[in-house]
């Protein structure tokens, strides 16, 4: 297992961003992008901060389940990190950043979130054919 973290530890360093996808209880899938992708010494957690967009907060207040894909389109090379959420905390808050998404979105203010995803299993991702194996046997 470690060998593989490894492995994904230095991919992801090559990598500028990553996806987040999460949903809500009425399965309605949503995409986030993100960067910095952090691999906690424990070998069995990931963390990152983010600008996330209110919908992505909201799927993880009501689903803790969620896919980070990391991918790198030139050497169609990738993995997917299927993983729980197990910490969200506002690390920052801004006011006044964004007139025009304020002026659409009120009620809420720009925060920053700090999430803390436990790995539950990965998987390779490419374009072409491949398979959707776990390659962590846990």
């Amino acid at each position: 297992m470690e060998n593989i973290l490894n492995r994904i530890r230095d991919f992801s360093k090559k990598v500028e961003l990553f996806y987040v996808a999460t949903s809500n209880q009425k399965k309605e899938v949503h995409l986030a992008v993100a960067k910095d992708l952090t691999f906690l010494s424990d070998n069995k957690h990931v963390a990152f901060k983010s600008w996330f967009c209110k919908k992505t907060i909201e799927n993880i207040f009501e689903n803790l389940n969620i896919s980070i894909a990391i991918y790198d389109a030139k050497t169609d090379t990738g993995y997917q990190i299927v993983g729980r959420a197990v910490s969200k905390n506002v690390v920052a808050v801004l006011n006044g950043y964004s007139p025009q998404l304020e002026k659409i979105e009120k009620e809420y203010p720009q925060e920053e979130y700090q999430l803390k995803i436990k790995i539950i299993n990965i998987m390779d991702l490419h374009r072409v054919a491949h398979s959707d194996k776990y390659l962590l046997h846990n």
